[in-house]
């Protein structure tokens, strides 16, 4: 343990020698300094390179202005000079900190865990330092290990937890320099907004990627779908069929938007992939789990209807989709009713899709009223987007809709619909 605590000492020296690196703001809003509650955690959790350790430095060197560097302690749980590690050694690092700052033993300080999930048994650690210490807490994780269920169950509901998801497209115009403030439709900030979003519709919101030279986004993401099926997933779930779980993952991503039903693949796949249908539902569900994939539920009051009817498939990035699927065709409509799914979901919305003699891509239900949305990139907005949308309003009875058919660029309202072009509608729901 001696030697643990020697290690954390070269680290936490490193650090507050070192200069935060330069970041560009993130527009998630988390509590921090004494807006966080007595005895509770933040917890950051999302898929990897999603840019939770760049987060982390925005919130350290806001936090720095009103504590100072040495009341901070960040470790990073990555760190090959600390690694292996066991909760046992964890109590060494606490001693190793106040061995260099006694005098901060009773003062409120800040603690910062990067990556903590790579420490078996951490959650146990976590709970003790927030009974024990004057701390404020903050958590990264980027595996299944810190999402959902386990994390609540871990902490014993003694977290506040908040997904960082790849960037939406607000903060994407600022990492590539462009600010889309109040009215700047009416100037010229607009001609970079709507060329950008081509380049967004394909490459996605990694900020790695975003940053990177277009030659090389490519090779990125496709080392990033590696990382995450094996870290993510073969480790983590102990997949035996490799092969399969690649197998299913293209197929899906490469399907963005279409239905899928278990029933169908498995009867399409079965004589070249001799799985059982237990086994696909298996592997679609840690897929789901560690949200490279999001399966959308047909809108309907019924449960039993939910279950029966084929779901909507969606992807985390467009750009991962792209790297590793192959295809026919730009497919631009798909890819911009996957950014709107995945503004959806940064925004917690609960969505479904409606499925008559005509779709609605998604269906929001709210209190008193029912949001559905149609996303069309064509030059012409089809008929169908329209009956579809009305189709809704109808079977909604007295209960008022909204609608709303997102387009390449027409901007109107006509017959009781809001058209709005994608690259407005994802600022205005960014902000």
């Amino acid at each position: 343990m001696e030697n643990k605590k020697a290690a954390f000492k070269l680290l936490i020296r490193e650090f507050h020698e070192s200069r935060f690196p330069d970041v560009i703001k993130r527009d998630l809003d988390i509590p921090t300094g004494d807006a966080i509650p007595p005895r509770k955690a933040i917890t950051i959790t999302g898929p990897r390179r999603s840019g939770k350790t760049f987060f982390f430095y925005q919130v350290m060197h806001d936090l720095e202005k009103a504590i100072g560097r040495e009341k901070i302690l960040f470790i990073n749980f990555e760190d090959d000079r600390i690694l292996p590690l066991s909760v046992k050694d964890l109590d060494g690092l606490m001693e190793a900190y106040f061995e260099l700052y006694p005098e901060n033993k009773d003062r409120k300080i800040g603690l910062f865990f990067d990556e903590i999930q790579n420490v078996p048994g951490w959650e146990t650690f976590v709970r003790r330092v927030l009974d024990k210490e004057n701390a404020w807490i903050h958590v990264t994780g980027s595996s299944a290990k810190l999402l959902g269920r386990e994390l609540s169950t871990a902490l014993r509901g003694r977290t506040l937890s908040y997904p960082l998801h790849p960037l939406s497209f607000r903060e994407f115009l600022r990492f590539r320099g462009v600010e889309a403030g109040p009215g700047f439709e009416h100037g010229k900030e607009r001609f970079a907004v709507k060329k950008l979003l081509g380049e967004f519709l394909v490459h996605g919101g990694f900020p790695e990627v975003v940053l990177a030279p277009e030659n090389l986004r490519a090779k990125i993401l496709r080392e990033y779908f590696e990382l995450m099926i094996y870290r993510d997933l073969v480790e983590r779930y102990g997949v035996r069929n490799v092969a399969f779980l690649k197998m299913l993952m293209k197929y899906l991503i490469a399907n963005v938007s279409n239905a899928f039903s278990i029933h169908s693949y498995h009867k399409a796949i079965r004589s070249e992939m001799p799985v059982s249908r237990d086994t696909v539902m298996e592997y679609l569900g840690y897929l789901e789990e560690v949200e490279l994939v999001s399966l959308l539920p047909v809108f309907s009051y019924s449960l039993k209807t939910q279950q029966v009817n084929p779901r909507k498939v969606y992807t985390l990035d467009n750009g991962l989709r792209n790297a590793v699927s192959f295809r026919f065709s730009p497919d631009e409509g798909r890819l911009a009713e996957n950014l709107v799914h995945g503004q959806l979901r940064r925004a917690g919305t609960e969505c479904y899709y409606s499925r008559g003699k005509r779709e609605v891509d998604f269906v929001v239900p709210r209190q008193d009223r029912v949001l559905g949305i149609n996303v069309t990139f064509g030059d012409e907005v089809a008929g169908r987007e329209v009956e579809g949308l009305k189709e809704l309003q109808r079977a909604e009875g007295k209960r008022p809709a909204d609608l709303v058919i997102i387009t390449k660029d027409t901007s109107k309202i006509e017959g009781g619909i809001r058209y709005v072009p994608l690259w407005k509608w994802l600022l205005e729901e960014g902000s």
